[in-house]
């Protein structure tokens, strides 16, 4: 169900921004692709999620017709979507359309990820929250570790059943039907977990911090086996998804 924002006021329009019926667009191009180009700049100016009826009011646009765009967009991963909140943000697809976008993210987080892989003696991921997934974008094992897990970049993770998804979930708005290990993990501010893909060992999650909402990405160390240090590891992890948000915008 969306959720009305009585303090919603529209910022300026993106150019070619106009009510549905007073739009004088150029015959040559794509009027379906020009509203849905308006989506994503609405989106990107806003700097945060709206609702399909903010972005119905903000562009001058019908609810149905903003809906369809809505959903062509989310299926070729533009756009990031909280079904159960109705809201609508920007999506990772836009980064894989801007190799230079992900190329600066990953060096800006790449040392980062280097020093907490070999502070830990272990693998550590930097994932990307796309829709109901995580992905992970970059990884980095610790060098002369014993023994080491194994995760590739591109790999896609569920966002409700992994402890990546559940370090950015942690971030959304308390709900009513939020279970008793997201609400442990919302009060420590990280997720841990004994059971990774069926196997006993340690996962430990922290989410970037974001000042536009929920987080969009975290930092997850795998650990080969179960650890009994979680807190302080978990410290480690924090901090060094803090020290991502301090060094780029996600």
């Amino acid at each position: 169900m969306e959720q009305p924002d009585a303090a919603f006021s529209a910022r300026q329009r993106p150019p070619g921004a106009g009510g549905s019926g007073s739009e004088e667009l150029d015959r040559s191009v794509s009027q379906t692709l020009s509203r849905g180009l308006q989506v994503l700049e609405l989106l990107a100016a806003e700097g945060r999620p709206l609702t399909a009826q903010q972005i119905s009011t903000s562009l001058g646009l019908s609810r149905p017709v903003v809906y369809r765009l809505l959903r062509t967009l989310a299926q070729h991963h533009l756009l990031s979507t909280e079904v159960d909140r109705g809201l609508y943000d920007l999506g990772l697809g836009l980064l894989t359309l801007s190799r230079s976008v992900q190329k600066d993210l990953r060096q800006a987080a790449f040392p980062v990820i280097r020093s907490l892989a070999q502070q830990l003696g272990t693998t550590v991921v930097l994932g990307l929250r796309a829709g109901d997934e995580v992905v992970y974008v970059l990884a980095a094992e610790a060098e002369f570790a014993p023994m080491a897990v194994r995760s590739r970049e591109g790999t896609r993770r569920p966002l409700g059943d992994s402890t990546s998804g559940l370090a950015l979930r942690l971030t959304f708005e308390p709900g009513p039907d939020d279970d008793e290990e997201l609400r442990r993990a919302r009060a420590a501010g990280f997720a841990a977990r004994d059971v990774v893909l069926g196997y006993q060992a340690t996962a430990i999650s922290a989410p970037v911090p974001s000042q536009a909402g929920p987080s969009e990405a975290c930092v997850t160390a795998l650990f080969p086996n179960v650890i009994d240090d979680i807190a302080a590891k978990a410290a480690l992890v924090t901090d060094a998804a803090r020290r991502i948000a301090g060094l780029v915008r996600i």
